[in-house]
């Protein structure tokens, strides 16, 4: 069946042996990582590479079949294969096919192959090597051979696909005895995982029943949202489906030039299609880059790869997503490691490719990677002290490296007015809280210890004024009011006492 890629966000690294008869040069990227060179060009494949609307020949097809399935066309295996279509051309270009008529030949086709090569089912067999070597196929796999054998019995054959499914139809020119007019085209519809797949739903006689083991029977969702494709969009579905299946093996060596060469094939054609195999290829790299390194220096060169890996094949949605996130994590690395200077380095290396909503929120790791490793193993006060003097640098002035400095700040204050509550020294808290407001004033945190501090001041004044007044010491007890009220005149509670105070006095 056809896979669309998923995404799994997990790597390693494989070695993988690469073609060497079609295939273009390789450009190994630094630290052994993948190259992001298509593993071959389609002027190595195809007789007129810029021509995009042409159908391809029945050999293009076949061949680009056998470079996505990863077969050395000069291999072994590859010369054996190329051997039996040879032989399959020769027998549906014969005599024996051609004197059919075209609806006949169609399905005289299908029918040559389950008797001759197509003898097993399975999911995840798309390449066509493998088809033709041991008979085991997919809808993808038989719909590419079958494509092949079509088109070189002079049919005229194209690929449809769906979500779930790859499948063909002939076109063949109108006629009274299909119903049709003369001059209009009739597509019928081949079902190549059966060999009684030609027009799905229509009657016809067994044959070679005793050579045909068996087939598969399609779900009718699997038809959904079909789409008629290119011959390059058809054959890149086998490259599709293989690095799916690299994904799940978080074998990106090999996944990814197969990616670039599906994508170079199609990028220029006028469909919707060249888009999602973009997609697809985005994935691979954004997949790659999402690794679980947990080593700032090493993740590093996963970045500089997909940065170059944007610089080769441009920008899109789905890339800058994953930049950004890429160098978020790496950011948060170096935070974890305390390493301002790489933070920075890597922060100035690649800040051209990130959204300014990721460049403020770098921007704010920044400082707290710059803080975390600079506050170390000072005293509260000490930090007060850095981090202003840090702040005012001109450097520095940025909204989010302020606005993290500050919340710095702030903590380092809190540390200090926490020791004094904890001392019980309210008055010189009292005064360290207005000391901290004039360097942040709208501190809510700091506001609220000035408060407890304040309350802690006023009910000690008091409860110590009560005391005297409660013991009659009326003089012991305006002057701890008077001394209160010289300190906070307008405190509404000091205030109270003493008209109170004067009441009770006035009595006596």
């Amino acid at each position: 069946m056809y896979k669309k890629l998923e995404r799994i966000i997990c790597h390693i690294i494989l070695s993988v042996l690469f073609c060497t008869f079609l295939f273009s040069q390789q450009r190994q990227s630094p630290q052994g990582h993948p190259s992001f060179e298509p593993l071959f060009l389609p002027e190595d494949v195809l007789e007129n590479p810029a021509d995009l609307k042409a159908s391809l020949s029945a050999d293009e097809v076949f061949r680009l079949a056998l470079l996505f399935s990863e077969c050395q066309p000069d291999s072994a295996e590859g010369v054996a294969c190329i051997k039996k279509f040879r032989e399959i051309k020769d027998r549906v270009s014969g005599a024996e096919f051609m004197d059919l008529s075209l609806e006949d030949r169609g399905r005289a086709v299908l029918k040559y192959l389950f008797t001759d090569y197509l003898t097993t089912y399975d999911f995840d067999q798309t390449r066509i090597n493998v088809a033709l070597s041991t008979g085991v196929y997919n809808c993808v796999s038989s719909a590419l051979l079958y494509m092949a054998a079509a088109k070189a019995a002079g049919l005229d054959v194209r690929g449809q696909k769906t979500t779930e499914h790859a499948f063909c139809s002939v076109y063949i020119p109108g006629s009274n005895a299909n119903g049709s007019k003369k001059n209009q085209l009739v597509k019928i519809d081949v079902e190549t995982t059966n060999p009684y797949g030609f027009n799905p739903g229509s009657r016809e006689s067994v044959e070679n029943e005793d050579k045909i083991k068996g087939y598969y029977v399609v779900p009718k969702k699997y038809y959904a949202n079909r789409q008629e494709v290119s011959d390059r969009i058809f054959a890149g579905l086998i490259a599709g489906n293989i690095c799916s299946y690299c994904i799940e093996q978080k074998d990106y060596q090999k996944a990814i030039p197969l990616g670039a060469a599906r994508f170079e094939m199609v990028r220029l054609e006028q469909s919707r299609s060249p888009a999602e195999v973009r997609r697809d290829f985005d994935v691979l790299a954004s997949n790659y880059v999402n690794t679980d390194v947990e080593d700032a220096v090493i993740f590093s060169g996963y970045v500089d790869w997909y940065t170059a890996f944007i610089d080769r094949w441009g920008m899109t949605d789905f890339l800058q997503k994953n930049i950004d996130n890429a160098l978020y994590n790496l950011l948060v690395l170096c935070l974890e490691e305390k390493n301002y200077e790489f933070a920075s380095d890597s922060f100035e290396k690649n800040k051209k490719y990130i959204t300014q909503k990721q460049y403020s929120t770098s921007q704010e790791i920044l400082a707290d990677i710059f803080f975390d490793t600079g506050l170390a193993g000072l005293s509260a006060e000490g930090q007060v002290e850095v981090i202003n003097q840090t702040l005012a640098l001109s450097q520095n002035n940025s909204e989010a490296f302020q606005k993290r400095g500050k919340l710095y700040l702030e903590n380092a204050w809190l540390q200090i007015l926490n020791d004094f509550m904890n001392r019980k020294d309210y008055s010189g808290g009292l005064k360290k809280s207005d000391q901290a407001l004039l360097q942040l004033p709208k501190s809510a945190k700091i506001k609220t210890s000035r408060m407890h501090f304040y309350n802690n001041c006023i009910a000690i004044i008091h409860n110590n004024f009560a005391e005297k007044a409660n013991s009659r010491k009326f003089d012991d007890a305006k002057k701890i009011l008077d001394e209160g009220l010289l300190q906070f005149p307008e405190d509404k509670t000091l205030k109270k006492d003493k008209i109170d105070l004067q009441k009770i006095m006035n009595r006596q």
